[in-house]
């Protein structure tokens, strides 16, 4: 069994997914310490188990099955990791892992973006995935009016839960181990061992606003054709894992305008002045809220399709996003299953239905997002 539990809890947009790749291709190496990472990429089932309204198996499955994993290791630091327990409260976390860990001690990792740079990085997620259809200025007023930004209420609340145990560093460059995230959560997880990570494929790799414009073309096309949000999760997360190994890709980068900056620093600086105080001991995420404010454009980005595609790439965007919306309309698990075994999400052992009409599917799926990956990555408006 192993010695003790890491919970590393994200947030979004902090550098999950690259330390998560790291982490499942076990592409580090410390001789003085051993770390026991989960069986998969990203442990979204067990923050699901969490969900106030789970069935009680389906918490058996996640918790009962990670408990396994961890007891057939023999010492080691077990981690488990996903940035959707961000959402999930502590004090349940504490209960169910003190009723399938007893007596096991526990650290949580945890790391907070600035809000600005957050805000902007969380409007692309939501383009990608479809699950936001506004400008930029329509997201940055609603981001001031959900929970999401205001860390002072939320991380004290892991504080009090698991004390000293609760790590929380910034995500920012200057405060980080050697300036990178994984190199600051492995430096963390080892409890400061030397180790070296080994080459690994740049995963997750920012978007562009023209791929972005694109992405919303075709997520809108998906919603009206009542693709499920699971698919469309899906979908996007695919898609840019294939434009990230594109070698020739628009470039450029989404940025604020001035006017967003002042909107978000006016909602934030209360916030951003209490994290500090609480838990750095001086102004990280105060000068970088000042710092989004020196470095924002005159102008706001146009995310439009319009602006970045001509009529002809914006027609064989839709045409591909509506030939997926059929395959997957006639067979639901075909693709997503494979797509979750390709980013290990699942363990291919236990793919259901892969005959070979499922695999034909699965397989038209793929050539589609090709065929919208390419469009993307290169527009004819730029």
């Amino acid at each position: 069994m192993i010695q003790e539990l890491l919970v590393h809890t994200g947030d979004p947009k902090t550098g999950t997914s690259s330390i998560q790749s790291v982490l499942n291709a076990g592409a580090w190496r410390c001789s003085s310490a051993r770390l026991v990472p989960q069986q998969h990429l990203n442990n979204a089932p067990l923050a699901n188990a969490l969900k106030a309204e789970a069935d009680p198996a389906f918490v058996q499955t996640q918790f009962g099955g990670i408990r396994d994993w961890f007891a057939a290791h023999d010492g080691g630091i077990g981690v488990i990791s996903t940035e959707f327990l961000a959402r999930r409260s502590p004090h349940q976390l504490r209960q169910v892992l003190a009723e399938y860990f007893p007596d096991l001690p526990v650290r949580t990792l945890s790391y907070v973006r600035p809000h600005a740079s957050r805000a902007l990085s969380a409007y692309g997620q939501r383009l990608k995935t479809g699950t936001f259809d506004g400008s930029l200025s329509e997201f940055c007023r609603y981001i001031t009016t959900v929970p999401t930004l205001y860390y002072a209420k939320r991380f004290p609340a892991w504080r009090s839960v698991f004390g000293s145990n609760m790590i929380l560093r910034p995500f920012v460059r200057s405060a980080l181990r050697d300036g990178d995230a994984v190199s600051d959560f492995f430096h963390h997880a080892l409890r400061g061992q030397p180790f070296e990570l080994l080459p690994l494929d740049t995963v997750n790799e920012a978007l562009s606003v023209a791929e972005l414009a694109g992405l919303r073309l075709v997520q809108q096309v998906w919603h009206r054709q009542e693709v499920a949000a699971h698919h469309r999760l899906a979908l996007g997360g695919a898609l840019q894992r294939s434009l990230s190994a594109q070698e020739e890709r628009s470039n450029e980068k989404p940025v604020l305008d001035q006017t967003n900056v002042t909107l978000l620093m006016e909602a934030f600086q209360e916030d951003a002045k209490a994290m500090d105080k609480q838990f750095f001991g001086r102004p990280i995420l105060s000068e970088e809220l000042l710092r989004s404010h020196a470095n924002a454009t005159d102008e706001e980005q146009e995310f439009s399709a319009e602006a970045h595609f001509d009529t002809g790439q914006q027609g064989q965007l839709k045409k591909a996003a509506r030939r997926i919306a059929n395959l997957i309309r006639k067979m639901p698990k075909a693709w997503r299953q494979e797509y979750q075994a390709s980013i290990a999400q699942r363990d291919p052992k236990t793919l259901a239905d892969r005959t070979p009409a499922h695999q034909r599917n699965a397989k038209a799926v793929w050539e589609a997002l090709e065929d919208i990956t390419a469009i993307l990555a290169r527009p004819n408006r730029i």
